[in-house]
């Protein structure tokens, strides 16, 4: 979720067959039915490989994400089961804000740090307008300085003394 930027149905809507390790992309079935390909970075294709390979059990249903343990083994994670799993580590790690909508405005704004334009971030989150967008951006005073500063010192020159 954190590393794509997913919503939590989004999640729970995946199949195995919608990780495209092979081809370093996810599959994912939006809002309204929209699908869209998300690129893959190598260290979340050897996680999903990893998780394929050693952890899902081999006998379950189609779904990406199932239940490891218990009388639903095997079985699609549900929504409660989600919630149940972020509580768990909410408890266990000490972070108390932990929960989905903030993995996905975290990667909104670790994405938009890293440099990536609006409009690709729009097509990665899923959006149909910039504006929706707009709503996971959260640019700090110091972050707007940085970014102009770096403009500044990248793209205007000086004018030469001969041209004054």
């Amino acid at each position: 979720m954190l590393l794509q930027g997913l919503r939590s149905a989004e999640v729970l809507a995946l199949n195995v067959d919608d990780s495209l390790l092979s081809e370093g992309q996810l599959r994912v079935c939006g809002k309204g039915g929209k699908l869209r390909f998300l690129p893959l970075a190598p260290e979340t294709i050897q996680l999903l490989d990893h998780y394929l390979r050693l952890e899902r059990p081999t006998r379950c249903s189609a779904a990406l994400f199932v239940s490891l343990k218990g009388a639903a083994r095997g079985a699609g994670m549900t929504a409660p089961g989600l919630r149940s799993l972020f509580r768990y580590h909410r408890h266990t790690t000490g972070v108390t804000i932990a929960n989905p909508h903030r993995f996905r405005h975290t990667f909104a704004s670790d994405m938009l740090r890293a440099g990536i334009s609006l409009p690709a971030l729009m097509q990665l989150m899923g959006h149909a307008y910039i504006q929706t967008t707009l709503i996971y951006v959260n640019v700090t005073p110091l972050e707007v300085y940085q970014q102009y500063a770096r403009a500044v010192a990248q793209h205007i020159r000086p004018l030469p003394v001969t041209m004054w």
